[in-house]
C-alpha cells in the first residue's frame, strides 16, 4: 500500500510542478507588463511668467489658469481662481457700516458684525476724525 501511495504521489507530482512553474513564470511577465509608471518631479514650465510675490503664473493650452511656487517640499501647483469674482459682495462705502444715533451730548454708534451687532457711547468731545465723519455723513440731507 505504501508503494502504491508512493507511486501515485510521484505520477502526480511533475505536473504539479510544472503547474506552479508556469504560474510563476506568467506572474513574472504579468509583474513585468504592468509595473507602476514611475512619477515625474513636477517643473515650473518654460513660458511661465515670474510674478512679484515669487510665484509663477502659467495658462496652458486649454486656457485654465495655474499657479506655481517653490516651496521647501518642492514645486506646488495650484489653480489660480485669482480672477474678480461676481458673487463676492461690494464692499460698503466708508462709513455706511457703522450708524451713528445723535443723543445730545454723546453719540451711540453700532456696527454689525459676524457675531452680532457692536454698540459704543461717546461724548462729541472725544470723538475721532472718523467718529465724527461718520456722524456728519448721517446728519447730511439725502438729494431726492
Amino acid at each position: 500500500m505504501k508503494k502504491l501511495l508512493a507511486i501515485g504521489i510521484l505520477a502526480i507530482a511533475p505536473f504539479a510542478f510544472a503547474q506552479t512553474a508556469n504560474t510563476s513564470k506568467s506572474a513574472k511577465k504579468t509583474a513585468a507588463k504592468k509595473a507602476p509608471p514611475t512619477a515625474q518631479p513636477l517643473t515650473i514650465p518654460k513660458e511661465a511668467v515670474l510674478n512679484a510675490d515669487g510665484t509663477y503664473s502659467y495658462t496652458d493650452k486649454s486656457g485654465k489658469k495655474w499657479l506655481y511656487a517653490k516651496t521647501p517640499f518642492g514645486i506646488s501647483k495650484t489653480e489660480d481662481v485669482s480672477a474678480p469674482s461676481s458673487a463676492m459682495p461690494a464692499p460698503a462705502p466708508a462709513g455706511q457700516e457703522v450708524k451713528a444715533i445723535d443723543k445730545g451730548d454723546t453719540v451711540t454708534f453700532q456696527r454689525n458684525t459676524p457675531f452680532g451687532p457692536t454698540t459704543w457711547d461717546k461724548k462729541k468731545t472725544d470723538l475721532t476724525d472718523e467718529e465724527r465723519h461718520i456722524l456728519e455723513a448721517q446728519q447730511q440731507p439725502k438729494p431726492e
